[in-house]
């Protein structure tokens, strides 16, 4: 069928609600070598589908800004690295006024992305030392932001990834500490994140104000939400600083997509009344709480669905199950536009197996087949 929109175009239209030529098509993969995920481009078996991702599908182009840990120029942070026989380790020092911080990141053949298996923060005066370090305004550099732009063309639209204020300290410490400091520390903790605010809102205006954009990934709600917090607390740590930021993006003609892994179902509002223009991914059950028709239902209406196979299935079900639970998806939520097809989460596999190779290419072809507008088939 012939296309009458560009992915630029088509994601845009989604993203204002509108509905395009069809469902686009997002598989979270990255134009170019990005930290987060697996090198897809040079490992081989990611050959036999990376010319239907590169040529079939829409992109949002993911990339940082670069900045300065916690928004100061003045933060000194010594990292060295060891590696070993398939594993990487890299042991950092975050120096402070108040004393030394340390942090370790390992990484192997099996999770090339590695994870954090120390973190710099171990009780909540450890931000104390963290707000010791002075606190000197950085430019954001949009140079390579703007080349990447330009190679992208109308293949897609730019995405800037922006951790939010809470982002700051979640990052920090352990998640179970976090947890506990929403309840035992949460005047301190809002107090961190008020300044962590008030940097963020600094730092991001110049980036806008430089050209980033137009779409921004917020990644923050997920980890101030049931069951490990209540809605409350969201409503404490997250809508007085994201709320501000997300206005201040439209002001600019921009749009913003809030990630959120988990459950959803009880702050799936709030998120919406943030001003969020997408939510990537809505995890059905039994991982998250929240079916793709109730988030229709709901939100529909004012937020684009973005999502929402899980990762997993492109390992568990047979190409024929990929493609119903694509159908099921588009119908649940593709009605009228503001839905976005993609996977829960990008590419971090090593090696994928041949079920993963059918499953990625029955995906994409799936999404093109059930997702024309209008969709005359439901």
């Amino acid at each position: 069928m012939t296309q009458t929109m560009t992915s630029r175009e088509r994601l845009w239209a989604a993203l204002s609600g509108e509905q395009p030529d069809r469902v686009p098509i997002w598989m979270l993969y990255p134009r170019e070598r990005l930290s987060y995920y697996v090198d897809v481009y040079r490992m081989p078996s990611y050959a036999p589908i990376i010319s239907d991702v590169r040529h079939k599908t829409d992109w949002l182009d993911r990339r940082s800004i670069p900045g300065a840990p916690y928004y100061t120029a003045a933060t000194e942070i010594e990292t060295k690295v060891e590696t070993g026989d398939g594993w990487t380790i890299a042991r950092s020092i975050l120096h402070t006024p108040l004393g030394d911080l340390t942090a370790e990141h390992r990484q192997d053949e099996e999770n090339a992305a590695g994870a954090r298996t120390e973190h710099f923060c171990k009780s909540i005066d450890d931000l104390d030392k963290v707000l010791s370090i002075p606190y000197k305004p950085v430019a954001p550099d949009t140079t390579a932001f703007h080349k990447a732009a330009e190679k992208l063309g109308d293949d897609g639209l730019m995405m800037v990834d922006i951790g939010m204020p809470i982002g700051v300290s979640y990052g920090l410490t352990h998640p179970e500490n976090f947890a506990i400091w929403t309840l035992t520390e949460r005047q301190r903790l809002l107090r961190f994140t008020e300044i962590m605010y008030e940097r963020a809102y600094e730092f991001w205006k110049k980036a806008l104000d430089a050209g980033a954009g137009p779409v921004f990934f917020s990644v923050g709600t997920e980890f101030v939400a049931p069951p490990m917090c209540s809605p409350k607390t969201f409503d404490a740590l997250i809508t007085p600083f994201d709320a501000p930021i997300f206005d201040m993006i439209h002001s600019y003609g921009g749009r913003v997509i809030v990630h959120h892994h988990g459950n959803i179902s009880g702050i799936l509002e709030r998120i919406a009344d943030l001003g969020a223009d997408g939510i990537q991914p809505i995890e059905e059950p039994p991982i998250g709480d929240c079916t793709f028709a109730e988030a229709k239902a709901r939100i529909g209406d004012r937020v684009c669905l973005v999502g929402t196979v899980q990762y997993d299935d492109f390992e568990r079900l047979t190409p024929d199950g990929m493609e119903a639970l694509v159908k099921r998806q588009i119908r649940d939520a593709g009605e009228g536009g503001g839905m976005i097809l993609a996977p829960t989460a990008g590419p971090y596999a090593a090696n994928l197996t041949e079920r993963q190779q059918a499953n990625t290419l029955r995906f994409i072809e799936a999404g093109h087949t059930w997702g024309q507008y209008p969709l005359s088939w439901r």
